[in-house]
């Protein structure tokens, strides 16, 4: 009987943690206003050269949430969830650039920060930290012992900053450098998921294999994160100083 509460119990937690990740990918009016708040003080904390703006803007920042979708639906076979996600994960990202992008045409002429230009020349080991970012993160999701806002700052200051970096390059007609900053938002976004799978599925999150195998649409959305990574991995390889 204490067996069988206990994997009970285990059970129940497990479809908890399931529910919250599905509530935290759903692009609502909280979702919005947050990720619009973050863009606005990360671009002009990056204008300002501003450390402590760059990383307290992310206080506010709710791209975690989707990311975890989409690591759970590749997970468990979840097609609808992966749509789901992706579409708030797109709409969270658009939300974020356009207010970088609008923060960028009104101040074009300001000079360009140490804190920008860092954020324009990824190479392997953002590559490296971004796969550890996601572990965490997702390990976060499932251990109720980890704040899990904390985390999800961390994760945040991944994506928001280099993206609000190159949609102001953008604004600037600067394509070089913004297609650095939008290279290391992608090598970010590809790398957390992925290495959240990866946890989540040691965690035992994968709910039904028998679907997942049959699943075909999730089989390639895996093969190509796979293929993704490799690609990632092969050019950044080629930008680290070594």
């Amino acid at each position: 009987n204490s067996a069988s509460s206990e994997n009970e119990n285990a059970a129940n937690a497990t479809l908890d943690i399931r529910r919250d990740i599905v509530l935290d990918a759903q692009f609502d009016q909280p979702y919005i206003m947050m990720n619009a708040l973050a863009g606005i003080i990360a671009s002009y904390a990056l204008l300002a050269g501003s450390v402590s703006g760059v990383i307290g803007a992310m206080l506010v920042a709710m791209l975690l949430g989707p990311i975890a979708g989409l690591s759970l639906s590749l997970v468990d076979g979840d097609y609808a969830l992966f749509k789901k996600s992706s579409l708030s994960l797109a709409g969270g990202v658009g939300i974020v650039a356009l207010c970088a992008l609008i923060i960028g045409l009104i101040h074009y002429d300001m000079p360009i920060s140490d804190e920008m230009l860092a954020r324009t020349n990824p190479n392997y080991l953002d590559l490296m930290i971004a796969l550890a970012g996601g572990a965490v993160g997702a390990y976060a999701v499932v251990s109720p012992r980890i704040p899990n806002a904390v985390v999800g700052v961390a994760i945040a200051t991944a994506l928001v900053p280099p993206l609000c970096t190159g949609t102001i390059f953008i604004a600037r007609g600067d394509w070089e450098h913004a297609f650095g900053a939008y290279l290391l938002t992608g090598t970010n976004i590809i790398a957390i998921q992925f290495s959240s799978s990866i946890v989540l599925w040691l965690c035992g999150f994968h709910k039904v294999v028998d679907r997942f195998y049959i699943n075909h649409k999730v089989i390639w959305l895996n093969g190509i994160t796979i293929m993704l990574l490799i690609l990632l991995f092969v050019t950044l390889g080629t930008n680290t100083k070594l």
